[in-house]
């Protein structure tokens, strides 16, 4: 999709530099409304191709067979899963989870530190690898 991508980017020691906060604020609500389009075509799209699988008899059987499987599927699924042993394996799997969670959290707020101290995206791990510090941002709605 073209969305004027010829317009000049920030420099590097400046957050806006080359360009104002209005330039910037037009790019990415510009941007915005080429994603909504997008997704709205994509939707269509989708639907459509959804669409002419649920139409065809021959797909729409095969379909009723791969569901009633996976009803005897999921009943043995759910079978296992109520012993003692997956319950307690499940837990610990949730609880690991977690606290990996935790970590990279921890792990975030350090890495920006570090980035803000040092004044560098890169750093060199203790087995000699050099890993960047790549930050991830996103536009979200706001909950009013």
């Amino acid at each position: 999709m073209d969305t004027n991508k010829s317009q000049t980017k920030p420099e590097a020691g400046g957050a806006t530099s080359a360009m104002s906060i209005i330039d910037l604020s037009a790019i990415i609500n510009r941007y915005v409304a080429d994603i909504d389009k997008v997704k709205n075509d994509l939707k269509e799209k989708s639907s459509m191709f959804k669409d002419a699988f649920e139409t065809d008899a021959e797909y729409h059987e095969q379909s009723m067979k791969v569901k009633d499987l996976n009803k005897v599927k999921n009943a043995a699924k759910q079978r296992i899963l109520k012993q003692p042993a997956m319950e307690a394996l499940v837990a610990q799997i949730n609880d690991l989870k977690l606290d990996v969670k935790d970590m990279q959290d921890m792990l975030s707020g350090y890495l920006e530190q570090y980035q803000k101290t040092s004044g560098t995206n890169i750093i060199e791990t203790e087995d000699g690898n050099i890993r960047e510090i790549v930050p991830v941002f996103k536009l979200v709605k706001r909950k009013v």
